[in-house]
């Protein structure tokens, strides 16, 4: 059962979908929610990736899949709405989990964010409370209306999109370039900026109290973290185009030496955080 504390009482708004409808915006808010990649996301010229002096530079490394998950209620679940898909239902928002893994069976990392509830905390003035429905994660399918470039690494395999990551781009490096790509429409951050507070007001919701954050146990230590890997996301169509041209950018900037390059080391802040504990 959800722990979150709403506001005060929110006006009635609009419905624009039947009661019992299972679209997770089913009234109409003004809200205009962020694209990832921004405003100013382009695709790359048609012959990016058949141009010699690309061909000459790409070496191919480990094989890569982006993905897209979401979990929500299982049968063994008392409530008729719970996990990813009660929070968007809740904020009346698309949300979605994108990350990347290099499994090679990808169903693997499943399991994990499953073991790990990944996302099922909220931070309340109690404390810390885990919300039902976390253990039941799958992937989601991309529905892009564009195809890969001539030439492009990235290519759409059923559920997961799939790439060679450039050899010397390391697996942390590519998930920071992806969260920079993508993080003008993280959740976590949507939700304090001026728009996400007025979102929330006109639900009756307290944003801080909407974040997301994961437990995460090694042994006798517990940590806590915020979920960082929750976007605002539309599978059809657009988002998912953008998502695409967003693979494609970061391989080929990288290869021709566009992209800034980041810290050369990062901390797995789920492991190795020294921030309060979750206990």
């Amino acid at each position: 059962m959800t722990m979150t504390i709403p506001g005060p009482p929110a006006r009635p708004l609009r419905r624009i979908q039947p009661n019992g409808s299972a679209a997770a915006v089913t009234l109409y808010l003004k809200t205009q929610w962020p694209r990832i990649g921004g405003p100013g996301l382009r695709p790359l010229p048609d012959t990016a990736f058949t141009n010699p002096a690309f061909i000459e530079r790409y070496r191919p490394g480990t094989l890569t899949f982006p993905y897209l998950a979401a979990c929500g209620p299982s049968f063994d679940d008392d409530l008729p709405s719970s996990g990813l898909k009660n929070v968007a239902d809740r904020l009346h928002m698309p949300i979605f989990k994108l990350a990347a893994t290099e499994l090679a069976d990808p169903r693997r990392r499943l399991d994990a964010l499953d073991s790990d509830q990944y996302a099922s905390h909220v931070l309340t003035p109690a404390g810390y409370v885990q919300e039902p429905g976390f253990k039941t994660w799958t992937f989601q399918q991309f529905l892009p209306d564009r195809e890969p470039l001539p030439g492009s690494p990235v290519r759409l395999e059923g559920r997961l999109f799939a790439l060679r990551r450039p050899h010397d781009m390391g697996k942390r490096v590519f998930e920071k370039l992806l969260h920079r790509h993508l993080r003008n429409a993280s959740l976590n951050d949507f939700l304090l900026t001026p728009d996400g507070r007025a979102h929330c007001a006109t639900l009756g919701l307290v944003p801080e109290q909407q974040q997301r954050w994961t437990r995460y146990r090694f042994g006798p230590v517990t940590r806590i973290d915020k979920a960082e890997e929750l976007y605002i996301f539309r599978p059809s169509g657009e988002d998912s185009d953008r998502f695409l041209i967003i693979l494609e950018r970061i391989i080929h900037d990288w290869v021709m030496g566009k992209t800034r390059r980041l810290p050369g080391t990062w901390r797995d802040r789920s492991q190795y955080s020294r921030r309060g504990s979750a206990s």
